[in-house]
Formats: structure tokens, sequence, C-alpha cells
């Protein structure tokens, strides 16, 4: 398996041509697909649908797409005081990556608990039981 979208594109071509191997429909743009996970959140992606699943499945009350206060920047999910953000497309995208560095300073300038996950975090086998455990007391 691949530890990161660029393995999967320089194996496959593109990432849509890695998803269609893996019996997955492609979204033809970024974030156009929508997925429905089980409590009825709209997720952007296949992974954030997975993230709040797991959330959902644990009985952990969370919010999607919580506003930071700047600009119209969100956090991908919110479980009390806790931020969650799913870093997903972190090396693929130079504008992604300059909006993940500015929210990271104003995090840290903000003094704000943020648990950041990445790909390699759920795929091949997902580390949610470790990563989110703190949140389940």
């Amino acid at each position: 398996m691949w530890g990161s979208y660029g393995a999967a594109r320089r194996i496959f071509g593109t990432w849509n041509s890695a998803i269609e191997a893996a019996g997955l429909l492609p979204n033809p743009v970024k974030f156009a697909m929508k997925y429905l996970a089980k409590d009825g959140h709209k997720c952007d992606s296949l992974s954030e649908k997975i993230i709040d699943d797991w959330l959902f499945k644990r009985k952990i009350h969370h919010e999607i797409k919580v506003p930071y206060g700047i600009n119209r920047m969100t956090a991908d999910f919110k479980v009390k005081d806790v931020l969650i953000e799913f870093f997903g497309l972190q090396g693929e995208l130079k504008k992604y990556d300059s909006l993940m560095r500015k929210k990271l300073r104003f995090i840290k300038k903000k003094h704000l608990h943020v648990i950041p996950i990445y790909p390699t975090d759920l795929f091949p086998k997902s580390r949610l039981n470790d990563i989110l455990s703190p949140l389940k007391d």
C-alpha cells in the first residue's frame, strides 16, 4: 500500500486513476463528490466520512466545519474544545499547504487544542483509535 497521495500518483499516474484501480468512483473535481456520514453530516471526502463515522459510532458529539474566526477558514471537526483537522492534501497543492501553514500559525497564536490527522493515519490501516481515544473520556 501507499503512504501518500504522491506515491499513488507516481504508481498510477493520477490520484483518480489510483481511486479507480481500487474500485471506487473518482472525483472529477476536488471536493466535488460529497459523502454522507452515518449521522447525516455531509463530508467533503471519504476520509472525512471515515472520521465522522468513527466519532458517531462511539457516540462522541461533534460539530463539523467549525469557523476558526479568521477569514472563511474552518476546522473539519470539533469535540468539546478540541478541533480535529484532516490534512488530506498536505504536500499535494501549494495553495493548500499555504492555507495549512496559516491555520497552524493561528492555532499556535491562539493556543488552540487541535488533533491533526493525515492520510497515513487512515490508510492502509486506521490509527483513529490511538489518535482520537482521548476524546472518549
